[in-house]
């Protein structure tokens, strides 16, 4: 994979000096960390950009002499807007990435000879060894450099080579036509502006290339999977927002922002993808470990509907999570 990127803010060429990245038009500069281009033009939701990188250079300094499931506890350590009761499970979906992300790879579809993938909101790194051997390079992008650090040390014990680039999904630092094969599972949900999203995806794909995005069902009426809240796609923010403080503490969503399968596939066409599946999305029932009795009953239940067809197709509508495949057109 070449290192040639652009400038996420302007387009235009970016070139090396030093430890930084310079644009040769807007000026623009965007600092190596950690070995970590980063190409963000803002931070995620939850810290500064100051604040960001500064957990990240804690992560770095403990990741130094530590192994990655101690890095991973380290994270958790130092974050306190996670409730201790969730804990192991957002934990357990950390170390469960790989795994989960092996079919999903397998629905994207490979191509060894010539493949270029691109895991957009690669968290720590999972799908990315999961992808390892299947494609001639991959590369993971994610908006949070404390993330992409723990990635790093992933990737280095299994001695798996990817390349990691923070930036935002909005506003993606390579040229076009750059990958054969995008992942977005689970990212949809967690950015301002879906449409750009798709919009940088779709221009960093090659015309035939695929697109395989999941996230969670706006029209769901149960429980969130994550934090038990039902109908959170549907009930006013306040409500939910209220829901949330009062069992947690937090607002564990206050930066989530449920789509339907309809919504995304009308934002998608005018960006060239086309969508060639919709989905109820596969759920690995090995995730639903240290949730309460009532998911992991609602878990079997649901994935042995999504085998009948016809509520398959009212699954993916209204269940709790789906997955869509683009593919890229040459007519837009």
């Amino acid at each position: 994979m070449s290192e040639d990127f652009v400038c996420p803010a302007c387009r235009a060429a970016v070139f090396r000096t030093g430890e930084a990245y310079r644009c040769s038009a807007c000026k623009g500069e965007y600092p190596i960390l950690f070995g970590i281009p980063d190409f963000r033009l803002r931070p995620d939701a939850y810290l500064s950009l100051v604040d960001e990188r500064a957990k990240a250079a804690k992560l770095d300094q403990f990741g130094r002499s530590a192994n990655f499931s101690a890095l991973v506890d380290y994270y958790y350590a130092i974050t306190d807007d996670v409730p201790a009761s969730l804990v192991p499970i957002f934990a357990g979906y950390v170390h469960d990435a790989t795994n989960r992300s092996r079919l999903a790879l397998d629905r994207l579809g490979q191509d060894p000879r010539q493949g270029a993938l691109l895991d957009l909101g690669c968290g720590s790194g999972g799908a990315l060894i999961a992808a390892s051997g299947s494609y001639l390079s991959c590369t993971g992008v994610d908006v949070a450099l404390r993330w992409l650090v723990i990635a790093q040390k992933r990737l280095t014990e299994a001695g798996i080579q990817a390349r990691l680039v923070c930036a935002n999904a909005e506003a993606l630092p390579f040229p076009q036509a750059t990958f054969t094969h995008v992942l977005a599972d689970d990212l949809i949900d967690n950015v301002c502006t879906p449409n750009a999203v798709l919009r940088e995806a779709a221009a960093a794909m090659h015309t035939g290339g695929r697109l395989l995005l999941s996230a969670g069902n706006r029209r769901w009426i149960g429980p969130h999977p994550a934090t038990g809240v039902w109908a959170a796609g549907l009930i006013p923010h306040r409500w939910r927002k209220a829901r949330l403080e009062r069992k947690y503490g937090f607002d564990l969503l206050r930066a989530i922002s449920l789509q339907t399968p309809v919504a995304l596939r009308r934002m998608a066409a005018p960006f060239g993808l086309k969508a060639s599946d919709v989905r109820p999305r596969y759920i690995d029932l090995t995730a639903m470990r240290g949730r309460s009795t009532a998911l992991r009953m609602l878990a079997h239940f649901y994935r042995a509907i999504c085998r009948i067809p016809g509520l398959r197709a009212v699954l993916t509508d209204f269940g709790p999570t789906f997955e869509i495949i683009f593919s890229k057109s040459d007519k837009i």
